[in-house]
């Protein structure tokens, strides 16, 4: 999980990825290992040279943290552990956030503004509680999901001319829509 939480920078509460690897050791295409220091990752949000290259893999992290006071440390955790249980819908099965955010907007917000908070597919449903995760209520198929993504894609482009880009990446899919 920590290269491909590297590779798309990932992130949480206005902190990602790139603010603490220090640098990556890779094998190159042509089969050499070489370390990339933070710099040369080029990260932005939720992207990298890594995510850009997916010819280079990753086979090492070093990061890099400071120290906090412990009770700062505690005080954070259970604050935003209280975000996350108020937020979002723990108690079902999802893949986390779908869409990443368009700049300066909220992709829950947009796709909850369209209508489809509590939208169902067969077993898959748009959260009532957060809108940008779609959760399984039993019986959701990969195909009910995917349809359900494709939906919110289509009605918030139809509703308000955004592109809505995936931040769950989809594996075994030859030609999949939802890949840059």
């Amino acid at each position: 999980m920590v290269g491909a939480s590297t590779a798309m920078n990932a992130g949480a509460y206005k902190e990602d990825m790139a603010s603490i690897v220090k640098e990556v050791k890779v094998v190159t295409p042509e089969l050499e290992v070489i370390r990339l220091t933070n710099k040369d990752l080029n990260y932005s949000y939720r992207n990298s040279f890594l995510k850009e290259h997916k010819d280079y893999i990753c086979t090492e992290v070093t990061l890099e943290m400071s120290y906090l006071d412990k009770d700062k440390i505690k005080e954070t955790m259970t604050s935003r552990k209280k975000r996350r249980i108020d937020t979002q819908p723990l108690d079902k099965p999802s893949a986390g956030s779908v869409f990443r955010n368009p700049e300066g907007l909220s992709a829950g917000k947009l796709i909850e503004d369209a209508g489809l908070k509590g939208y169902k597919i067969g077993g898959a449903e748009i959260s009532t509680k957060h809108a940008n995760f779609i959760v399984n209520t039993g019986s959701a198929s990969a195909h009910d999901v995917l349809t359900l993504i494709r939906t919110a894609r289509e009605e918030v482009r139809r509703r308000y001319g955004i592109e809505l880009e995936t931040e769950v990446r989809f594996l075994g899919f030859k030609g999949n829509v939802f890949e840059e």
